[in-house]
């Protein structure tokens, strides 16, 4: 399928560092704040048993009744204007670095600043974001629209994160790895959510087969890509958080816009009868993470609230982003 990537800008293992900023290790952090984001708003969902699962191409969601105890998710994805919040604190704790390295997709390859976890954090030495100063590209070589550039820049002379575009504060982050998610989670002492946690939190309250009000899916409820696989859009991008009416529990974007990393690893037949909490804390043999909800550039199915998907933890691209929960 063509809007389905190869081109996640993969990084190919052993890739070329083109050398470092005076932002390397060597710095001495300074003291900082760890306080999350104000304009992160959080919504409190009463726990209760559901049916997980439904019927899906993949044929990977079976039904099982599963309970999830009470949680607090934040009603958007995170955006862009509060990961840099979090890059600039981290960065002043001495969590991240800035390397310049190759990367490659169809279109091409690159040379991109990418944003690398040191000292103390998690995953240290792993990449958590790229900052892409192109828009992406597909499968067959198209190159995607402008808008899904990363709107992060780092400023070297002034050791800051910062905003390309004003204008795009509160579009998702983009271009973010497992993780990078999980680092900010981490910094902040929160989580990512847990397949069931989501799973939960889009359908609710009610089952409902897509995300949105009312469970039923158009283009004036969701940022995806119509009905067919593999139809390529030249004017297809993510767009401001909150563009569209909330589901039943007041949550935005569950559907579409960007991809959500989950917390649990991916596993076709880890979810069974009867549960109460589960998350999947084995990586398997793949080593993947799940991702929920479709996004700007997939087809309707990949929308549905269980809907399954995966990737590997150091993918990431135009349309891979996130929100948090607090248990």
């Amino acid at each position: 399928m063509k809007n389905q990537k190869i081109a996640f800008a993969i990084l190919f293992s052993g890739i070329l560092s083109f050398g470092c900023s005076d932002n390397d290790s060597n710095t001495e952090p300074t003291e900082t704040t760890t306080t999350l984001p104000t304009s992160i708003v959080f919504k409190d969902i009463s726990g209760g048993t559901f049916t997980m699962g439904g019927t899906t191409m993949s044929n990977d969601a079976p039904e099982v009744s599963v309970t999830v105890s009470s949680f607090k998710i934040s009603e958007k994805e995170i955006t862009n204007a509060e990961y840099v919040e979090f890059l600039n604190s981290a960065n002043d704790k001495g969590w991240i670095k800035i390397e310049a390295q190759q990367t490659a997709d169809p279109c091409g390859v690159y040379t991109e600043n990418m944003v690398i976890g040191n000292g103390d954090a998690p995953n240290s030495g792993q990449i958590f974001l790229q900052l892409g100063e192109t828009g992406g590209c597909t499968s067959g070589g198209e190159e995607e629209h402008i808008d899904n550039k990363s709107w992060i820049s780092y400023n070297s002379s002034t050791n800051k994160f910062e905003l390309l575009d004003s204008g795009k504060s509160d579009f998702p982050v983009n271009w973010v790895k497992w993780y990078g998610a999980f680092a900010f989670t981490e910094f902040y002492e929160i989580s990512l959510p847990t397949e069931a946690q989501w799973e939960f939190a889009a359908k609710g309250g009610q089952q409902l087969e897509y995300p949105t009000d009312d469970g039923t899916l158009n283009s004036g409820k969701a940022n995806y890509n119509g009905d067919t696989p593999g139809v390529y859009n030249p004017n297809g991008h993510s767009i401001a958080v909150g563009s569209y009416s909330p589901n039943p529990f007041g949550l935005y974007d569950l559907g579409g816009n960007v991809w959500e990393w989950c917390l649990d690893y991916y596993d076709a037949s880890f979810y069974t009868e009867g549960v109460t909490d589960p998350i999947n804390s084995s990586s398997g043999t793949e080593s993947k993470r799940v991702r929920r909800g479709g996004s700007w550039n997939y087809h309707s199915s990949t929308l549905l609230t269980y809907a399954r998907a995966s990737d590997f933890e150091n993918r990431g691209n135009n349309h891979f982003g996130f929100r948090v929960v607090k248990n």
